[in-house]
């Protein structure tokens, strides 16, 4: 490891001198003036106060590009990346179709917002500060609208309503749009040392939130097309009654996993998998009773029964993420 001696300059002045390759790659010059920043009782953090990472971030998307289906893919990419600032810059004038679909794509992104806009330019701002977006949160609200989410599509199967199940499928989009946020948030927090400072959190936390949003995002994705297959057609009173006790477990097991992984430094991981595990065995128990009896349509019933045991299936990987993540720490 690099070090420098400290240097004692009148009564308790202390100097360091800063590594000449990092004084030329920050454009750092005599008399400039640096921000000391301290991260913990026993680490300052160092950096230029222009040019450097603290800059607003911006990108220039053309349109129309190469591909302009790849447009509002553009957009959701630079702003996954962390830009600040979204240009779109026109040749022609940006039809009133491609207009609707980016500003669809912007209210699924938390955030950002059209700042100016012409017939041919497109100006889009990150408003947030990335302090005020914890992981923690983001991630607890995410497992609260998939908590939900089950909950109303227990109820549902158990009352035999459609439009109920309309309202699930609806919600999805609300996990898609947290999703993006803490993927935006561990990618700001990997990149500005302070920021996951602030957040308490290591390299491997960040790494580990961007696994969980990935798996509560496919669990909201599943849960959406369970939605949707028991609405085109719900089944009967006694195999709905069936579902509805598999959903129920699954509900519990998201209540679970999540608390297992923002409980993961506390040592209740490892407790929490195995209830987790239990409840897991159980679903498939039940979906294996349900498909052996069931005298519906085959196809639509695997359809079902996969998408159930889908989610499942990610609970129980949210659970073992917990678990390793203890073990490695």
């Amino acid at each position: 490891m690099p070090t420098r001696k400290a240097i004692e300059m009148g009564k308790g002045t202390i100097l360091v001198s800063l590594p000449k390759d990092w004084i030329r790659k920050n454009g750092v010059k005599k008399g400039a003036d640096l921000s000391v920043v301290e991260l913990s009782a026993r680490k300052l953090m160092v950096k230029p106060l222009e040019g450097g990472e603290d800059a607003p971030k911006q990108i220039v998307i053309e349109y129309p590009g190469d591909d302009l289906g790849q447009f509002t893919n553009d957009v959701t990419g630079a702003y996954l990346l962390g830009y600040d600032e979204i240009r779109i810059a026109g040749t022609r004038v940006i039809s009133r179709e491609d207009r609707a679909s980016l500003k669809a794509t912007i209210g699924r992104l938390v955030g950002l917002e059209i700042m100016d806009e012409d017939s041919k330019k497109v100006v889009m701002q990150f408003l947030l500060e990335p302090s005020a977006i914890i992981p923690e949160k983001i991630a607890r609200r995410m497992s609260g609208i998939l908590d939900g989410m089950l909950g109303d599509t227990a109820e549902a199967l158990t009352k035999g309503d459609p439009k109920l199940l309309s309202l699930v499928n609806e919600r999805d989009d609300e996990v898609d749009r947290l999703y993006f946020l803490l993927v935006r948030a561990t990618r700001a927090a990997v990149v500005r040392p302070e920021v996951a400072e602030g957040y308490g959190l290591s390299l491997v936390d960040l790494l580990d939130y961007r696994v969980l949003a990935s798996f509560l995002e496919s669990v909201g994705d599943a849960v959406s097309e369970l939605s949707h297959q028991l609405k085109a057609g719900l089944a009967s009173k006694q195999a709905s009654k069936d579902y509805a006790r598999s959903v129920a477990k699954l509900k519990e097991m998201n209540e679970l996993a999540t608390q297992g992984f923002l409980s993961r430094r506390a040592g209740r991981s490892r407790a929490v998998s195995k209830q987790i595990g239990a409840l897991a065995s159980e679903v498939t128990d039940g979906l294996t009773a349900i498909a052996k009896t069931s005298n519906g349509d085959g196809a639509s019933t695997a359809e079902t029964l996969a998408s159930l045991e889908r989610v499942s299936k990610l609970l129980v990987d949210v659970s073992d993420l917990a678990v390793t993540t203890r073990q490695m720490s």
